[in-house]
């Protein structure tokens, strides 16, 4: 078990640990760590599927050589920008290990995840075709498999318990690669 200032590492602490093959490495042996981690991947399938898949790639609008010039740290936000856009570009070794594990599961299991994931509960403020009940979701399924671009190849789920074992089915599977630390 990984421990910090003495103490065994909870769920909301590994959550918090910025580098997630930190996370990743203690999940081998560390039961929160391997919870932490399946929600972190899940999370990036996530986005991987809703938001990056409809960007393009390419350059930032922004020129590394607008503040040539200045003193290292002189209030320009460019270069801290193209750091940042590098290290979190879904080009990130991060970003492409969760993709191949995302292709890797079955497809109506990890469908299954990422529907439960994005699923907003009805009682929270806003609009998003996300905002569902579970029985919902089974009948609004097609919709929302299409806006995570996994409608095709994936049998409908006949019910909320169908979709809430496919869902847990692949979460295990995650968490058996994790601990056998033959995944990432």
């Amino acid at each position: 078990m990984t421990q910090l200032k003495g103490k065994v590492m909870q769920f909301d602490e590994w959550k918090r640990v910025a580098n997630p093959w930190r996370v990743v490495e203690a999940a081998k042996t560390d039961e929160a760590a391997r919870n932490a981690a399946v929600a972190r991947i899940i999370d990036t399938m996530l986005e991987l599927q809703l938001d990056y898949r409809h960007d393009n790639p390419g350059f930032q609008p922004f020129s590394v050589t607008a503040l040539a010039g200045q003193v290292p740290g002189g209030g320009g936000r460019s270069d801290q920008a193209m750091l940042a856009a590098m290290r979190y570009h879904p080009q990130s070794e991060w970003h492409k290990a969760c993709a191949k594990l995302l292709d890797q599961l079955p497809r109506r299991q990890a469908a299954a995840m990422l529907m439960q994931a994005a699923r907003i509960r009805p009682e929270k403020m806003g609009n998003s075709i996300w905002m569902v009940t579970a029985r919902q979701m089974v009948e609004r399924q097609e919709v929302l498999l299409r806006a995570l671009g996994l409608n095709e190849g994936v049998r409908h789920f006949e019910s909320v318990e169908a979709l809430q074992v496919a869902g847990r089915r692949g979460r295990n599977k995650i968490r058996l690669w994790l601990a056998q630390s033959s995944m990432l």
